[in-house]
């Protein structure tokens, strides 16, 4: 058996090596091949490609993401597919051509520095590298807790900007018994993490168009990054940011989170599950129905969406109906861990 694979795309004819026991994504990243892909879970559908010629293990995609008919028809989900013979891979996309250089992914040693609570859900967990790492503003990295003789693993969304490269931070959703968020509030000041990445293709890209961001939940994160990023670079462009909550306890305090920014920005947090005495003037509903109201025409923004899957596709909908083309739409969907 040959100890690596040749893979073809076409029609670009770029060609990159993959080993048997890595994914196809994985090999692409590590020499740094420009890949569409988002969840790295074999959940989200955006790294599928259809394998013309030579054979593949399908690994982990799921049937939802990829259905019999599509693996039929020779489609993979490049982030869950093994090569068992070298591959020619057709990439349909069209170019993008405001992507920046693809970063290789890196793993490295950390230490928790903070963790803090921010509302009912949310906690900032503060992480120190061991050395810099490189990233854009939207990206994220898979993080790594070693608990007895296992190392969970998840994804999380950097909330702080690429300068601060040797402190991470980021913003995370507490989930009841969930094998990494579970024990935030146990994690102590110095202990052992390991980071991995950077990872995702929904940075924020350059332009002169006005910048419409929206998030619910942990979704916040990648935005702060992005808020921060295009401040420290005194971006002339107006970005509107939506975010969406519940209930007035469950917003962060965007102030203190992302400091003084040095941008035209506008800033409009909608909750939808108020309560009678709950002391809140502002906007009322989802994010969707906030944007329905606040953006008449969204044909000349660049949108960037955050958060959980059903309202990244309910506001995608939404802005391509008020004219927004999809090359100017970036998602960020959280899917949750499946295990």
């Amino acid at each position: 058996m040959s100890d690596e694979y040749l893979v073809e795309l076409a029609p670009g004819g770029q060609t990159f090596g993959c080993g048997p026991d890595e994914t196809i994504l994985d090999a692409a990243l590590r020499q740094g091949l420009d890949i569409g892909y988002g969840c790295r879970q074999g959940r989200c559908s955006t790294c599928k490609y259809q394998v013309e010629d030579g054979e593949v293990d399908l690994g982990q995609a799921s049937a939802y993401s990829l259905p019999d008919n599509e693996r039929d028809a020779g489609w993979a989900l490049l982030c869950c597919a093994r090569p068992l013979t070298d591959l020619l891979i057709r990439d349909h996309r069209p170019p993008d051509t405001r992507a920046l250089p693809v970063l290789a992914p890196r793993e490295l040693a950390a230490q928790v520095a903070e963790v803090t609570q921010l509302t009912p859900e949310l906690w900032r967990l503060a992480v120190t590298l061991a050395e810099p790492l490189e990233f854009y503003a939207g990206q994220f990295v898979e993080l790594g807790l070693t608990r007895g003789a296992q190392t969970v693993w998840r994804s999380y969304s950097m909330a702080s900007p690429p300068a601060a490269s040797r402190r991470l931070e980021f913003i995370l959703k507490r989930i009841e018994g969930g094998a990494f968020s579970g024990g935030l509030d146990t994690l102590a000041s110095g202990e052992s993490v390991v980071v991995r990445g950077p990872f995702g293709v929904s940075y924020l890209r350059a332009g002169t168009r006005p910048v419409l961001l929206c998030a619910i939940g942990s979704g916040l994160a990648p935005i702060l990054a992005m808020l921060a990023d295009a401040s420290a670079r005194r971006d002339p462009r107006r970005f509107t940011f939506y975010y969406g909550a519940r209930r007035p306890q469950d917003l962060p305090d965007l102030e203190s989170l992302a400091g003084e920014l040095d941008l035209d920005l506008t800033y409009v947090p909608t909750l939808d599950g108020l309560e009678p005495g709950d002391d809140w003037q502002g906007a009322v509903g989802n994010v969707t129905r906030a944007i329905q109201g606040g953006v008449e025409d969204a044909h000349d923004v660049d949108a960037y969406l955050c958060g959980a899957p059903p309202m990244c596709d309910a506001v995608g909908r939404l802005l391509a109906a008020k004219g927004l083309p999809a090359d100017q739409l970036y998602f960020d969907r959280f899917f949750a861990a499946s295990k």
